[in-house]
């Protein structure tokens, strides 16, 4: 009885953290462009700029460590 306990007790302190950090969350679509007060760490937005090429949209992306914001065109179905 006591093993189980330990095992799920482990579990929970392990696969917790997994389910709601910022890298496993799904990217939103935001209608003004991101900034880096307006993002949290590892934090992925996309927003249409109009830079990108027919078919892309900008996928913004907030560094973890450092207050910078990378962009970058990725198709609008994912699939690329």
């Amino acid at each position: 009885m006591f093993r189980i306990l330990v095992i799920l007790f482990l579990a929970v302190v392990f696969a917790g953290p997994a389910t709601v950090s910022p890298a496993n969350a799904q990217t939103r679509m935001v209608k003004t462009k991101p900034t880096p007060a307006t993002m949290a760490a590892g934090e992925s937005v996309l927003f249409d700029d109009k830079s990108c090429p027919a078919g892309m949209i900008a996928r913004y992306t907030k560094s973890q460590r450092k207050e910078q914001i990378g962009k970058r065109c990725v198709h609008l179905n994912g699939t690329r």
